[in-house]
């Protein structure tokens, strides 16, 4: 039984839509954009790593913010409204970083630039994610919403991807950017006044820093599911030198669409199929295997090489597949370790929850990012824009963009293991969570399993 509206729906889509090409964008081209303005490749990485840093601080208290303040007009979409004005002028700002500056200046704005922006993107992100959580207490409904924004979010990257590169090739950075902030701010409009909560916290009690931190004692989830998702991802360092390998191996910059389309159009494909699937197979045993396939497809790609372009190009689509099967699936598992937190604690922290979940995500992008520079800073990368990169330089991006996942799946294994959450089990907790189930029923049930 669906809970929310066709409207609704198509708000969510349209949001993820528009802040999913905002991050696109400067995922892809904000490292060779503060390389060619003069930043060192090793001084990229220490921007990075210095908005982890913030992070750490950002992210939770953010989560704990929107868990104790209930704003008019609800306890998430007021904020989705405010970030879908800030998070394009971060994007511009980024961007606007002028070249003609001393350096330290250079690398002082980049830097402040950078984490405007990061703090932007938690104010749309977990409050985004909250809802999924807070418009429905039905497990495939969730599922269902998610996979068909990705499908919506799919189509328009592909689409803005065919323009981007140019755009950014012919006008610079600072238009296409600005292009892209108008653009994404229109889709994210939208939501906030489509939207309803129905399922947040009824705790009598305000929220004390006690209880916040009860809660993550108690959610072993939701440290499990950081955990394994930040370690399979960590080392992927395929999107932070995605421009690098388009212009250094592939002597292409407009190489950056057909290398999107490899990712978003598979993921598109998967978007639609995934609601269908998950009805015959647990969501986290096809999480598990295309995660598998992804590591497998990296492999036999670094093997073939790029050389043969039409054989790379085909091999690239079927890593996409499973890729974008992971991806999607891992915005899925908050939903349902919320649910368990509020069976376990009473408590339904969905701002908590998803700091935590949008704090992983942005280890799993930044931190390969960083590393990535950090790497290419060791190899002699030369900056600047048209540089000539040394053959050492040209070997490591290559490595990085094919086959650097492997190392972080080796690494999640353990703890993937250990995560038995099924999508049965949190339908029955859920059940009980609204009060359509006996809490004696769910337990007889659930005994055992969790």
């Amino acid at each position: 039984m669906k809970r929310t509206s066709a409207k609704e729906r198509w708000g969510f889509a349209l949001f993820l839509a528009g802040q999913g090409i905002m991050n696109a964008f400067v995922t892809t081209f904000m490292q060779s954009r503060f390389t060619d303005i003069g930043i060192a490749a090793a001084a990229v990485g220490a921007i990075l790593f210095v908005g982890r840093i913030w992070d750490a601080f950002n992210d939770p208290m953010f989560g704990a913010v929107i868990d104790r303040v209930k704003l008019k007009g609800g306890k998430f979409l007021p904020w989705l409204k405010l970030s879908g004005i800030l998070l394009p002028i971060a994007t511009v700002l980024m961007f606007a970083v002028p070249g003609s500056l001393p350096a330290g200046v250079v690398f002082v704005l980049a830097l402040v630039a950078y984490l405007v922006y990061d703090a932007s993107y938690t104010m749309a992100d977990v409050p985004y994610y909250s809802m999924t959580s807070a418009a429905t207490d039905q497990v495939q409904e969730r599922v269902s919403i998610m996979s068909w924004s990705v499908v919506f979010n799919s189509v328009a990257t592909i689409i803005i991807s065919a323009l981007i590169p140019l755009v950014y090739k012919a006008y610079g950075g600072l238009v296409a950017a600005a292009g892209v902030a108008v653009f994404c701010g229109v889709m994210m409009h939208f939501m906030p006044g489509w939207s309803k909560e129905r399922y947040i916290n009824k705790d009598p009690e305000p929220l004390s820093l006690k209880g916040t931190l009860a809660y993550l004692k108690e959610n072993k989830y939701l440290r499990i599911s950081f955990i394994a998702g930040t370690l399979l991802n960590i080392t992927n360092m395929s999107s932070a030198v995605m421009v690098f390998f388009a212009v250094n191996c592939l002597n292409d910059m407009s190489a950056v669409t057909a290398l999107t389309v490899f990712s978003a159009l598979p993921a598109l494909l998967m978007g639609a199929l995934i609601p269908s699937i998950v009805k015959k197979i647990d969501k986290f045993i096809l999480f598990c295997v295309s995660s598998a396939g992804f590591v497998a497809m990296s492999v036999i790609c670094f093997i073939a090489g790029y050389q043969n372009y039409a054989l790379f190009a085909v091999l690239m689509v079927i890593r996409g597949f499973f890729y974008g099967t992971q991806l999607i699936l891992q915005m899925m598992f908050t939903g349902d370790i919320v649910e368990y937190g509020e069976y376990v604690t009473g408590k339904r922290l969905q701002g908590t929850a998803y700091s935590v979940q949008t704090f992983g995500f942005k280890l799993m992008s930044s931190i390969p990012a960083s590393l990535a520079m950090v790497l290419l800073g060791a190899v002699g990368f030369a900056s600047g824009e048209g540089a000539i990169q040394p053959p050492a330089a040209i070997s490591a991006i290559w490595a990085m963009f094919i086959i650097s996942p492997l190392a972080g799946a080796v690494f999640a294994v353990p703890f993937l293991l250990r995560y038995k959450l099924r999508d049965k089990l949190v339908q029955t907790m859920a059940a009980a969570n609204s009060g359509e189930m006996p809490r004696e029923e769910a337990e007889q049930l659930l005994v055992g399993k969790i």
